[in-house]
């Protein structure tokens, strides 16, 4: 009856025009039925000539009563039914979808595509190859947003602090709006952006054109999974166990929480568990050993670190549980002192995730001060902090753990040469 919806220009935009128009039809139809009964009544049966006329006594009838009982309910019924077909069609995404990701500020929208490249600011362009579904992982650095693109039929709040997703398959080459219909402050109306679609070809081009000055967002996450620690609770290799589960395939990995419950490894879960460690533990894993990274990593090393993880799906052969290299400077470490050696391992090996040189303690005993200290064992008993511990802490770290610490370390005998470890003592005695 109304057919003044934008154009059709996604897989499921037909779906959801028929939904749409059918309830628009219906209601309608309804709405005359009922409303047109009323006044027809209201007119026919009306006080003429200032004299009241009585009206048939109509006794009821059985038949009506179950027909506008039973139709509505039907109506319903189906409508609901329906409802909840188009809605799984909407969220389903497809496996070869294409993984974009949007940010929302006031008053714009960012796109970043995974090799890395970039297109942001009022008026920015989503460019996509027509056929390809698209799954849009979106969040927000400052107030609630909502990302809608009315010819694809996609609408999807975007919040602070966690990660939502639309997705799509465009069918039609040309240029379509992008609206935030959440309202987010004086310039909401100036949050607009445009959505691209190409062919496959002319996108190709355009994604490798005038390429990124940054890094793609997985090979910022494979620095950052080294420089901050990961590398030394989280192996890459299949099946191999450390402090934390392993990295390789566990997107989208399903299992138990310690208090029973279920989980699945979206972008959201692994969000949380980087940023508040504790609040879902993996059934068999120890609390309070990762640190909290929260306040640590803004919005784009957080969607680096996920885009990482992501990529460990198999696709690559595993890489071993801990293997850093200390880089191109390795050439060069004979022209350094021990204690800039050691400082060099202290990052390479992944001590930073784990031990601070401010004096706070993470997931083991600060190294500031505490070369020479006197300290209390886990069985009681107390020793020294000398070469010959901090030597047998390295290399076999349960064999005296510190009192008020979980034994969580992994043992890096025979990933380090003696020269290493004394290397790593000279560093840790010049932390004062």
């Amino acid at each position: 009856m109304f057919r003044f919806l934008p154009e059709q220009a996604s897989t499921i935009a037909p779906e959801v025009d028929f939904l749409n128009n059918l309830i628009t039809d219906l209601s309608v139809f309804f709405t005359v039925a009922i409303v047109g009964s009323m006044l027809y009544f209201a007119w026919k049966y009306r006080r003429r000539n200032g004299v009241d006329h009585p009206t048939p006594r109509i006794e009821g009838s059985h038949t009506l009563e179950i027909i506008w009982t039973a139709v509505p309910t039907a109506v319903c019924i189906f409508l609901g039914w329906a409802g909840i077909v188009v809605y799984n069609d909407m969220k389903h995404v497809p496996e070869n979808a294409m993984t974009i990701n949007v940010t929302g500020w006031k008053w714009a929208w960012e796109f970043q595509y995974q090799n890395g490249k970039k297109s942001g600011g009022q008026g920015a362009e989503l460019v996509v190859p027509v056929n390809q579904p698209i799954k849009l992982v979106m969040t927000s650095r400052d107030v609630l947003h909502s990302f809608f693109i009315p010819a694809m039929r996609v609408k999807q709040d975007v919040v602070p602090g966690k990660y939502s997703y639309v997705s799509f398959t465009p069918v039609k080459t040309g240029l379509y709006d992008v609206y935030c219909t959440e309202y987010c402050g004086t310039r909401h109306s100036y949050m607009l952006a445009k959505v691209r679609v190409v062919s496959a070809e002319e996108f190709e081009a355009w994604i490798s054109h005038d390429p990124t000055e940054g890094l793609a967002p997985s090979d910022l996450g494979k620095q950052l999974y080294t420089s901050l620690g990961c590398n030394a609770c989280h192996s890459l290799a299949d099946g191999v166990r450390l402090v934390g589960p392993s990295f390789y395939k566990s997107f989208g990995r399903e299992g138990k929480l310690s208090d029973g419950s279920n989980y699945s490894a979206d972008e959201n879960y692994i969000r949380e568990s980087i940023l508040n460690p504790n609040i879902k533990l993996v059934d068999g894993y120890a609390a309070n050993l990762m640190p909290s990274f929260d306040g640590r990593l803004d919005e784009s090393q957080l969607n680096a670190l996920i885009a990482f993880i992501k990529a460990q799906d198999g696709s690559a052969p595993p890489a071993p549980a801990v293997n850093i290299s200390l880089g191109d400077e390795e050439e060069d470490l004979s022209k350094l002192s021990p204690k800039e050696r050691g400082e060099k391992l202290y990052s390479a090996k992944a001590c930073i995730g784990c031990h601070t040189l401010d004096g706070s303690n993470l997931v083991g005993p600060t190294f500031k001060g505490s070369y020479g200290s006197k300290r209390e064992l886990q069985d009681g008993s107390s020793v020294t902090v000398d070469d010959a511990y901090i030597t047998e802490s390295i290399l076999q770290p349960m064999t005296k753990v510190a009192k008020g610490f979980a034994p969580a370390m992994p043992p890096y005998e025979g990933q380090l040469s003696e020269s290493e470890v004394k290397d790593l003592i000279e560093f840790i005695k010049t932390v004062k």
